[in-house]
């Protein structure tokens, strides 16, 4: 074993795997294969195929599983018993399939068996999916060969296993194979691609957090200077934090001076306030006293009133009773005077009454006097004459 194949096979035992390498599967496509590699960072992988499987019977294109939202899918996989993984795994179905969308302006994947410009731009840049993962699919479809892309080179130029070879793909791979272990070229490629995912940025790595700082020329030369700027960093962060205290002091002084002001200035209010409620409240007890003064002086002028009418009324009453009173004798005398003018007048009705009983018998007695006596014919007399009524105008 050289050097750097031994160096190499040191460095794949310090990267560490996020997510388990999924097993290849037999008689699905690529778009099939990503996917399950998708379902596997959550999923064993029997209910991993058991999710593609739902999905192929819910679905019948790619593009009507890319456009629906998390819950729609979800509801097709109960079958699978995904438990509280249901809506995170319907997430990551949508995103992975978003993403491939994104960077391949497709939904399908076959491009990466026999278009390596499309697939190096393919995995370039792939957020969600990762180069691990681009590494896995891109093994697959080149037969299980080693897939050399532009970002497997990155790295491993950075680390000092190899140097650039003027962008040649076929000098690369030349130079790739040897530090391959046998028979582990899927590790090989995925946990490289792991590297490139999380710390191996083509324009800013993060070689400070990267598990193979200290065996990477590019990342030693990357940490020193980063730790140079975090020391810079740390000093003038030390410097502001200085500036801010000083600041801070200022502040807090000003605040102070401004919070006696007010507190000497509220002392003030609150002296002229005590004063002022106490001359109003010596001229609330005036008023009140001279209001009390007025009332009482009113009450007992409204007593006297009230006395003087109510002697006025007990007056009135008495000349009301007493010409009630008078009105009543002059009724009972009234009464007495109509009662003994009836008597009287009965008494003249009697007496008259009697005195044509009187003259009644009287003439009574001559009639019948008078008959005795033998009658003198009676003269006739002349009939009188009509006289012809007068006709109306």
């Amino acid at each position: 074993m050289s050097k750097k194949s031994d160096s190499t096979a040191k460095l794949l035992v310090k990267i560490q795997l996020r997510h388990p390498i999924p097993e290849p599967l037999e008689g699905y496509s690529l778009m099939h294969q990503g996917l399950y590699a998708i379902l596997r960072r959550q999923l064993p992988p029997q209910p991993s195929i058991k999710v593609i499987e739902l999905l192929k019977l819910a679905y019948t294109d790619w593009n009507e599983l890319r456009v629906a939202q998390a819950q729609e899918i979800a509801s097709h996989l109960g079958p699978a018993n995904l438990g509280p993984k249901l809506i995170p795994v319907a997430r990551d179905v949508r995103e992975y399939l978003q993403e491939v969308f994104q960077r391949s302006h497709g939904l399908d994947l076959e491009f990466l068996r026999d278009d390596p410009v499309a697939s190096a731009r393919f995995i370039s840049i792939l957020p969600f999916i990762g180069t691990a993962t681009a590494s896995y699919l891109m093994w697959i479809a080149s037969g299980q060969e080693l897939p050399v892309t532009p970002t497997l080179v990155r790295v491993l130029d950075r680390i000092g296993l190899m140097s650039r070879q003027g962008g040649s793909m076929k000098k690369a791979r030349a130079a790739i194979e040897p530090l391959v272990p046998e028979n582990d070229g899927l590790g090989f490629v995925v946990k490289f691609g792991e590297v490139a995912s999380r710390w191996c940025d083509a324009r800013k790595p993060a070689c400070h957090s990267c598990v193979l700082v200290d065996d990477c020329k590019y990342g030693k030369k990357a940490y020193k200077e980063w730790k140079i700027q975090q020391e810079r960093l740390e000093v003038a962060r030390q410097k502001e934090e200085a500036r801010q205290a000083v600041l801070r002091a200022k502040e807090e002084e000003r605040l102070a001076r401004e919070s006696a002001k007010a507190a000497r200035k509220a002392a003030v209010e609150a002296d002229r306030k005590a004063k002022e409620d106490a001359r109003l409240a010596v001229i609330a007890a005036r008023k009140k006293a001279a209001e009390d003064e007025r009332n009482r002086i009113k009450r007992e002028r409204d007593a006297a009133i009230a006395k003087k009418l109510a002697a006025r009324e007990a007056e009135l009453e008495k000349k009301r009773l007493a010409k009630e009173a008078a009105a009543r004798e002059a009724a009972a005398k009234k009464a007495a005077l109509e009662k003994q003018r009836l008597k009287d007048k009965l008494a003249k009705e009697k007496a008259q009454a009697a005195k044509a009983a009187k003259a009644a018998k009287a003439a009574e007695q001559k009639a019948k006097a008078k008959a005795k006596k033998p009658a003198a014919p009676k003269a006739k007399k002349p009939a009188k004459k009509t006289s012809r009524p007068k006709r109306k105008r």
